[in-house]
């Protein structure tokens, strides 16, 4: 069973690295592309409806998570019956779901002169924020509940896989569109489309694997059952509430009190940083149905261990690639779009932060969301979400769009660095968080020295200004001094050599194993 399980995960992550890769590229080719033939104006726009959307999505309260929850157990014990009424009762939630989204979403257009301070001169502006409306609900309403499935089933690959052919497909076109036309509703008309299409294959991918699934009115949840569910949402809505808040509201405010072309300034970077965490998450999506499945047959002691190996290379993967993106984000973009679309250093240090910060709490939210401890710290949320908006508007006014995104940083580190850490030990394991807290802040200063080393190393080689020779000899040095000096710092640790076997022992195997189909 572990060793299914571990295979897996395995087969998860690689399928999730050998596809991203070329998306990234495809993605930065779309931008060059989108800002050549439509310009600045449009892409603030896009990045500003893409907030106000991801602000929408509120109205899912964490569904999504409970119900994977609530899969692991009857996909372990094959009861067919159970997962067909768990994924009706999903099904018509999303469908409500949907039309909420709907709703507020028209509801918000009257406030548009409000959100978008200094508005660009660009026509039929409700009619592009439509499209986006359209395209989050018509996720709901189109097959989107049935990616859960294969989430819960440690088969995320699949759902992987098939949203990145049609990334790919909706790039080219995109592309090609963007050249021949110039023309921001056909630009959105191809991602919908896309979107859509994407949800049916997956939906008749799942069908074909989960026969239960094509059952008609299947039996309805018994009350307990729908109890444990409804109270796993609840607690799950405050935290979803958080998550959107902290994720989405950045580009609303700053477009409200710096002004809307910052936000097309601040996407390039974005998207890029949003790249870098796509990759890195492939880990943690991967392994996430397989904690579940682990903790309903392991030991406490075991899972702890397991927790441990997983938190030691979440915030190292983070950390250094947080490191990298200080060193290398503006080198970057001058090469890619020119200096004009620099952005000041302390605005790419809160960024750095933002990511590292984000992505290690992604971490630690996945062992929380498998150990179901979903209750513990319903309060936490609130605070936080409340402390990030007074400190954006706050900060924003005062120190401009650094102020928006250093405030985010402010919000976490006040209350998640340290409870949520405090409830997964405490509720999930049993034991004290002392030694975790001084770990982390023993890492932390390790970082610390890893960014100032390369901070020094930039300045020396980027002295006389940004080319693609000077920035590839950058680049090199980064990953070599920053590898080095994680050798340095962890290579007597268990958890170092736990994944240096695994490497090792596994990955060889799995690869040749999926050339050979």
């Amino acid at each position: 069973m572990a060793e299914g399980r571990l295979n897996n995960s395995m087969k998860n992550l690689l399928s999730g690295y050998a596809s991203r890769g070329f998306s990234i590229i495809l993605g930065l080719v779309v931008r060059s592309i989108f800002i050549r033939t439509l310009g600045n104006d449009y892409l603030s726009i896009n990045g500003l409806y893409s907030n106000i959307l991801g602000m929408l999505s509120l109205a899912e309260m964490g569904f999504g998570v409970a119900m994977v929850y609530s899969m692991y157990k009857p996909l372990q014990e094959n009861d067919t019956m159970k997962l067909a009424s768990l994924t009706d009762l999903y099904k018509r939630v999303y469908r409500v779901i949907g039309f909420v989204v709907l709703g507020i979403g028209l509801a918000v257009i009257p406030f548009m002169d409000y959100i978008i301070k200094d508005p660009p001169a660009i026509n039929h502006l409700t009619v592009y924020y439509l499209m986006f409306l359209l395209d989050i609900v018509l996720s709901y309403w189109f097959f989107a509940y049935r990616r859960s499935i294969f989430s819960a089933d440690q088969k995320e690959y699949l759902n992987t896989n098939t949203t990145n052919i049609f990334n790919f497909i909706k790039s080219g076109a995109q592309i090609v569109l963007l050249i021949a036309f110039h023309n921001f509703f056909i630009y959105l008309a191809t991602q919908l489309l896309c979107t859509v299409l994407a949800n049916i294959v997956i939906a008749h991918r799942a069908n074909k694997l989960y026969p239960a699934l094509s059952i008609k009115h299947p039996k309805r949840l018994a009350k307990e059952e729908l109890r444990v569910i409804k109270d796993n949402v609840k607690a799950l809505m405050l935290s979803r509430i958080s998550f959107v808040i902290l994720n989405s509201t950045d580009n609303i405010i700053i477009s409200a009190f710096v002004g809307v072309s910052w936000v097309g300034l601040l996407s390039n970077f974005t998207m890029i940083v949003e790249n870098v965490v796509s990759v890195i998450s492939q880990f943690t999506s991967a392994i996430t149905a397989s904690l579940g499945n682990y903790f309903l047959s392991e030991s406490k002691e075991d899972g702890y261990r397991l927790f441990k190996r997983v938190e030691f290379i979440g915030m190292w993967a983070y950390g250094i690639c947080a490191v990298a993106l200080w060193t290398l984000l503006n080198p970057f973009v001058t090469i890619w779009l020119g200096s004009d679309y620099n952005l000041a250093d302390k605005i790419i240090f809160a960024l750095a932060l933002n990511f590292f910060v984000q992505g290690f709490m992604s971490t630690l939210w996945t062992f929380r969301s498998t150990l179901g401890l979903f209750k513990q710290g319903w309060f936490r949320p609130l605070v936080v979400a409340g402390l990030n908006v007074f400190f954006s508007i706050l900060l924003g006014i005062h120190w401009g769009t650094f102020g928006v995104l250093i405030a985010t940083f402010f919000a976490r580190a006040l209350v998640n660095l340290w409870y949520d850490p405090w409830v997964i030990h405490k509720h999930g394991f049993d034991k004290s968080v002392k030694g975790y807290y001084l770990r982390s802040l023993l890492r932390a200063l390790e970082l610390v020295s890893i960014g100032v080393v390369m901070t020094l190393i930039r300045y020396g080689i980027m002295n006389h200004g940004v080319t693609i020779l000077n920035f590839i000899l950058l680049f090199v040095i980064t990953g070599c001094v920053c590898l080095a000096m994680f050798w340095l710092y962890t290579h007597k640790m268990d958890e170092y050599h736990y994944f240096m076997t695994l490497i090792k022992e596994r990955i060889p195997g799995l690869v040749k194993a999926r050339f050979k189909k």
